[in-house]
């Protein structure tokens, strides 16, 4: 095959089998998001390079990984690497919109970064996103909707969760207050401390100007428990720790008593992204860090409260506190791949083959299947029979019928389980208790 067939790296073609498990996710959050109240919304991939740089402060990786364009009239552009981006825009730009103002969107969106298991060059994200409210049951929402798509998906997850403020308060007690640039690199560096050695992270706090006593404060206090930092800062002036510990125990009383609790797993080091947070933020991960012998150690899904943006967008006086999430398809699809592994997914219940001289009224049983509910493919080719049910357990299709002149004749079939080779007798035109049979 020449070159001009291939994909770029980090894009892919999804045949059936796959394409299906994506859209069983997206059927999964849909009826979830709208469920809390969030209505749907699209907004352009094509942007102007002005609006996607406009989020995060020059020097910022993410600027990097644009992939940027230009028009016919050499405007600079690009296309969006995430969803909020457009969401802040779209808010800005209709200021009649009623808040709180609640939105979903599930859209693709490119960045041209490292390629790896979970991540591509050009995903699809889902998101939820609220502005106008600064209350914590926000978040308290955004936790129990979690908790509900991933029972759904049947995948046992961990939220991990901490707050900007908090997290800031605990530099700042270590280090004293840093200017921006400082500060923004130490919160980069924090956000690496489960992926780097101590060593490591100590070599490049120093090259910012931390020194070694000043380092070992702050990992002391971010190896800390919610509670241990609570009674630690009892009577602390430090005001952005007051505030950060205040929303996460009100997060929890909003929480307290649901299933969620044994899912949230505070940790004091999750930063999650440089300048755009100020307040909770969260990443999801599969409990374990594995799916089955692969270990998977991969976002599949984060969020936090953005109080800035929408604000800094509008520009008219007025606060516009936000909140949003991203579900990551595409890390999601990884694991729901991983754990089906060996199983082909099917949109077909029950494959219809006409035998002998009954097409006609075959195509028409099968209408009245369809009508009745009942996912239906007919045997469109003449082949032999056997060649007919090797096609259905290609295809993983649960059950066949096959109509011939004597089913016509005596009025009743036979309705075949292909897993294990039952059958059940129905009467011909009985075609909703055959929908039942064969989608329940």
């Amino acid at each position: 095959m020449g070159k001009i067939f291939e994909n770029v790296k980090g894009t892919y073609d999804y045949l059936p089998e796959k394409q299906i498990i994506r859209e069983h996710i997206k059927s999964v959050l849909q009826p979830i998001f709208v469920k809390y109240g969030f209505a749907p919304i699209e907004t352009p991939i094509l942007c102007t390079f002005e609006l996607l740089a406009s989020k995060y402060s020059e020097g910022a990786d993410i600027l990097n990984e644009i992939y940027q364009v230009r028009d016919q009239g050499r405007r600079k552009l690009g296309l969006r690497y995430d969803l909020t981006i457009t969401f802040s825009k779209l808010v800005s730009s209709n200021p009649n919109i009623n808040l709180p103002f609640k939105r979903y969107e599930i859209g693709r969106v490119y960045r041209d970064g490292p390629v790896k298991l979970g991540r591509n060059r050009e995903f699809t994200q889902c998101d939820i996103d609220v502005v106008g409210t600064d209350s914590m049951m926000a978040e308290a929402e955004y936790m129990m909707m979690i908790k509900e798509v991933f029972d759904k998906l049947e995948l046992d997850v961990e939220i991990e969760f901490n707050n900007r403020k908090l997290l800031i308060g605990i530099i700042n007690e270590a280090f004293g207050e840093l200017e921006d640039d400082r500060l923004r690199r130490s919160i980069m560096l924090i956000d690496k401390f489960a992926k780097l050695s101590k060593e490591e992270l100590l070599q490049e706090f120093q090259i910012i100007g931390i020194n070694e006593e000043q380092f070992d404060n702050l990992t002391n206090n971010l190896s800390l428990s919610y509670t241990e930092i609570k009674e630690k800062f009892a009577n602390s002036n430090n005001e952005l720790i007051s505030q950060g510990l205040a929303e996460i125990g009100e997060m929890y009383k909003y929480l307290d008593g649901s299933e969620v609790m044994k899912s949230l797993l505070f940790t004091p080091h999750l930063a999650r992204g440089i300048d755009i947070y100020t307040g909770m933020v969260w990443e999801i991960f599969l409990a374990g860090r594995k799916i089955g012998d692969l270990d998977f150690n991969v976002s599949i899904g984060g969020g936090g409260r953005f109080d800035k943006i929408i604000t800094t967008f509008v520009d008219d006086g007025k606060e516009y506190p936000a909140v949003g999430m991203s579900f990551g398809l595409d890390a999601i699809y990884e694991v729901l791949v991983k754990k089906n592994e060996g199983k082909t997914a099917t949109t077909v219940d029950v494959y219809v083959i006409p035998f002998g001289e009954t097409d006609y009224q075959a195509f028409k049983f099968a209408s009245q299947l369809r009508m009745a509910g009942a996912r239906v493919e007919i045997d469109k080719n003449v082949k032999k029979l056997k060649k007919s049910l090797s096609y259905a357990n290609k295809q993983n299709i649960p059950f066949v019928i096959i109509l011939g002149e004597d089913e016509f004749k005596n009025g009743f079939i036979k309705v075949k389980r292909m897993i294990d080779g039952h059958q059940e007798e129905f009467c011909l035109t009985d075609y909703e208790g055959i929908a039942r049979w064969v989608t329940e």
